[in-house]
């Protein structure tokens, strides 16, 4: 049975622990969420998605560029342009246009309502998929639902999201590209997929050519996958970054000074330990099983300080579920604990050079 009176010295070990392990698992779970939901969008790609721009211009329209694909109805093609932007008073909302020829396997994930058909996708009404957390942008005219962008109300077919989790199209809009007729923008990237690379060249050439056609400069980008960069997402939430550097430097501080503090505390007792015959083996293990036993109570602690605030961090920031990533978890209680190892070691370093007599009166010199 275990004395939990010989682990009160070990109380402040355990609440700088738990509130490390608490604040990087919060931390976790915002930057794994927003890299899951970036990757769940871009799920239609692959790594034979190529990626292009047009230069600004009022000679191509986003049907031109539609027009060419569909003189290849022997591929399966997956079209996105990106991105379409609704502005509002305050803020801009980002969705995209998207066009297929066949019946995708990946559809979006849908709420409430249903999702885009063929038939849908090679009309040119205007119909848009919402995101579960703009619904408050839908307005009814008539008994419908619409959507505006620039000026242009689209009929709201489907709500898009999941009731049990976040998804990445919880703050997005998706409209069938045939229904917008943009002009092309340089700031903007049209991403396409086609199942047949011969046919996928053709096109990709016949876009060149379009744009010399009308002195229009045409990029071509390279790179076969576009890759989810998880320090942008990391730079797009600054707040949460200057709390965690806060938080990491203030936690490895404490640790240092408080585990220091502790062992320097626990001298006397290893004298003792020592007088009584232990050996260096045995007190290392000795000191060693109580710190372990403080790092899995902090564990248990962050954890419960996690799920007690988790619905109160949710109303604050309802774009995430702030889930638990338990083996992430893990490895940080690992790799502080190690280091809370390395501190204690010295007071043990010094304490076997000096005789037992010496130890008890809680000296090391």
């Amino acid at each position: 049975m275990i004395n939990l009176k010989k682990y009160n010295n070990l109380m402040f070990i355990m609440m700088i622990f738990s509130l490390i392990i608490f604040t990087f698992s919060i931390y976790i779970s915002i930057i794994s969420a927003k890299y899951k939901n970036e990757n769940e969008i871009n799920g239609l790609l692959n790594n034979e998605t190529k990626y292009f721009k047009f230069d600004t211009s009022k000679s191509i329209t986003s049907n031109n560029i539609l027009d060419v694909l569909k003189e290849y109805k022997n591929a399966n093609i997956y079209m996105e342009y990106s991105s379409v932007s609704k502005v509002l008073e305050n803020d801009t909302l980002f969705g995209k246009a998207v066009y297929y020829n066949y019946k995708i396997n990946n559809k979006f994930p849908i709420l409430k309502g249903r999702n885009f058909t063929l038939n849908d996708i090679e009309s040119s009404d205007k119909l848009v998929l919402v995101g579960k957390n703009l619904t408050n942008q839908i307005i009814e005219e008539n008994n419908e639902q619409y959507f505006n962008i620039d000026n242009e109300n689209y009929k709201v077919i489907g709500i898009l999201g999941d009731k049990e989790k976040e998804t990445g199209y919880d703050n997005t809009f998706i409209v069938n590209l045939q229904a917008i007729n943009c002009f092309t923008d340089y700031r903007k990237k049209w991403k396409i997929n086609v199942d047949n690379t011969r046919y996928e060249n053709e096109i990709l050439s016949r876009y060149e050519r379009m744009a010399e056609n009308s002195q229009v400069k045409f990029d071509f980008i390279q790179s076969n996958s576009e890759k989810v960069d998880i320090f942008k997402i990391i730079k797009n939430y600054p707040e949460f970054m200057n709390m965690f550097i806060m938080i990491v430097v203030f936690g490895m501080v404490n640790l240092i000074i408080v585990v220091y503090y502790w062992m320097n505390k626990s001298i006397k007792e290893i004298g003792i330990r020592k007088a009584y015959g232990a050996t260096d083996i045995e007190v290392a293990f000795y000191i060693l099983k109580r710190y372990q036993f403080s790092v899995i109570v902090s564990i248990f602690v962050g954890i419960s300080l996690h799920l007690i605030f988790k619905t109160i961090l949710q109303l604050m920031f309802p774009e995430f579920y702030f889930d638990i990533y338990f083996k992430n978890i893990i490895i940080i209680a690992l790799v502080f604990m190690f280091i809370g190892l390395i501190i204690s070691v010295i007071p043990l370093i010094k304490a076997r050079k000096v005789k037992p007599i010496i130890i008890m009166k809680g000296r090391l010199k």
